[in-house]
């Protein structure tokens, strides 16, 4: 059933909920401003409405995901399926594999196997956004510090509000930062600095 979780998760990740949704406002989210059809290039093109609408959707796929991953295999298909999904939207069948950079259904996911660590996250999203001025620097030292926050809980054994604090979070963390770190990479400062 693993191999059903994480297909489910694959398909419910790559609905394209952002591009359908940018239509409904009159917009076409890969073909306007960045081109990434996500929350942020929501923001920027067609502003805060949409962009809520978008983290909303978004997040409810990864939850969906989570929740059917859960049913259909217990926690560890919680967490493969949430993995899939995350994979279906960074990597989506629709748009030829080219799909979103998936922070808002990892929001979703987390929510689903590992409540208590959104706060952290998030403050640790904020705070990197402000000190490096990059949506995408950000998201990386937030994906970093979710593994560190990981490899804590596990070894403190902390409660998670979901699935139990064993090596899945590990599993979960690690996976998350494969599948998400390279296009944020590739959109950062990092990849390519400023000339001085």
């Amino acid at each position: 059933m693993i191999i059903v979780a994480v297909l489910v998760g694959y398909l419910i990740g790559s609905i394209p909920s952002a591009g359908l949704l940018g239509r409904l406002w009159g917009v076409q989210l890969r073909d306007q401003g960045s081109g990434n059809p996500g929350t942020v290039n929501a923001l920027r093109t067609a502003g805060p409405s949409l962009a809520a609408s978008v983290l909303i959707v978004e997040a409810a796929k990864g939850y969906g995901a989570v929740w059917a991953g859960s049913l259909l295999a217990g926690e560890t298909g919680a967490i493969e399926a949430g993995l899939a999904a995350i994979a279906g939207n960074v990597y989506n069948l629709w748009y030829r594999f080219h799909g979103g950079k998936g922070l808002g259904i990892s929001l979703g996911i987390l929510a689903g196997v590992w409540p208590l660590v959104l706060l952290p996250v998030l403050v640790v999203l904020v705070v990197a956004v402000i000190i490096t001025r990059s949506s995408g620097t950000a998201s990386l030292i937030a994906i970093a510090g979710l593994a560190v926050l990981a490899s804590v809980w596990v070894a403190y054994e902390w409660p998670t509000g979901g699935v139990a604090p064993s090596g899945q979070l590990l599993v979960l963390a690690v996976g998350m930062a494969l599948i998400l770190s390279w296009k944020h990479w590739r959109d950062s400062p990092l990849r390519s600095p400023s000339p001085p």
